[in-house]
């Protein structure tokens, strides 16, 4: 028999990054989803919306759909919930529940969302799990290992009045872990993420704050300009309602010796988020 080997994408809404969390570039070879996240208005009326599934191997998969109410835990890990009435996965029909896609083929999966009971205000969540099942095992193929999937799809509904109370406490840079830390509360009644990128210069060339933030978001098939060392995105785990996390950012530091700035360009629920760090190799 086939020794299955599951890898998890979960998928969170980035957890992002992304990713808690997002399947924004599947895994080659393997199975891809778009979107990779929902956030929905939901209220008594039902709610239509659909994800597309890619089988990108080259044999037949098939395919088991889930839906479960889930939090994090303190590790901003993934934390299934059993469901309760106003759990958003208990509002959700989905339509197939298991399917098989042949190589290079697609599948629409739909889901309504329709309350039972009237949403209480803030954030519903669920996340949507497609879960790669073993092929059926050969005599041939009894030392293979097989690579199975299991992609998270995480749907946010949010009721009115919504309330998005997120705050940047501090933001520094550890030079021990070579990692931007960011300390997030979140009194509001929906999630919040640090959205936005990082970006490494040589210190002399170093454009201003503004200017940096264009090019750390510019597309990766675009030149870099002249002195920018390294760019990248930084972690947009979500930092749930009434809830403080502390999020860190791993990136790569020039190899070569000198001084460098470290921007970071990003926003928390439409705030704007500048700062730059001064870093001496």
């Amino acid at each position: 028999m086939k020794n299955p080997l599951v890898l998890l994408l979960a998928l969170i809404m980035t957890l992002s990054t992304p990713s808690l969390l997002r399947a924004d570039e599947p895994p080659p070879g393997q199975i891809g989803v778009a979107p990779s996240m929902f956030e929905l208005a939901i209220g008594q009326n039902p709610v239509n919306e659909s994800v597309r599934i890619f089988n990108l191997k080259k044999i037949p998969t098939t395919v088991k759909v889930e839906v479960y109410n889930w939090t994090l835990d303190e590790k901003n890990e993934v934390k299934l919930l059993p469901p309760d009435k106003q759990s958003l996965d208990r509002w959700m029909l989905i339509n197939p529940l298991s399917f098989t896609l042949d190589p290079g083929k697609s599948q629409v999966v739909r889901f309504s969302i329709r309350p039972t009971v009237k949403p209480d205000p803030g954030e519903h969540r669920a996340i949507i799990y497609f879960i790669e099942q073993p092929a059926t095992a050969s005599v041939d193929s009894s030392k293979a290992l097989e690579i199975l999937f299991k992609l998270g799809v995480g749907v946010y509904g949010y009721a009115d009045p919504v309330k998005h109370a997120g705050v940047l406490s501090s933001l520094s840079f550890d030079k021990s872990s070579s990692s931007i830390v960011a300390d997030i509360a979140n009194s509001g009644n929906v999630h919040t993420r640090l959205k936005g990128n990082y970006s490494i210069w040589k210190k002399d060339t170093f454009p201003g704050i503004g200017a940096a933030a264009k090019f750390a978001d510019a597309d990766k098939k675009e030149k870099q300009p002249t002195g920018m060392m390294i760019s990248g995105q930084l972690n947009q785990t979500p930092v749930l309602p009434g809830s403080r996390r502390t999020l860190s950012t791993q990136i790569p530091m020039p190899k070569a010796s000198g001084s460098y700035i470290l921007a970071v360009n990003g926003s928390i629920d439409g705030k704007a988020v500048e700062k730059t760090f001064v870093i001496a190799r």
